[in-house]
């Protein structure tokens, strides 16, 4: 297993998880899921509700986004980075 920090405190690339997308450190949720909920309307304290995050990794989460936006759109387009 390798995991791989970034900028962002709470925000990690497992090689295991996703293929490496970036994910929430000690969860399988994905900055992207975060975003998708978070652009269908929820609030940062709803999503923090459903993944059990607090609203610091969720606010992480969107920091992470607005910083590597193409990355981001990439994954939810494509599912993965890998895909075509």
């Amino acid at each position: 297993m390798s995991i791989e920090r970034t900028a962002h405190p709470y925000i990690v690339r497992d090689s295991t998880i996703y293929g490496g997308e970036p994910i929430i450190e000690g969860t399988r949720t994905g900055v992207r899921h975060v975003v998708l909920q978070f652009q269908s309307g929820r609030d940062p304290e709803e999503i923090a509700s459903i993944h059990r995050l607090s609203l610091a990794q969720v606010y992480d989460a969107l920091s992470y986004y607005y910083d590597n936006e193409n990355e981001i759109e990439h994954y939810i387009h494509n599912e993965s980075w890998d895909a075509s």
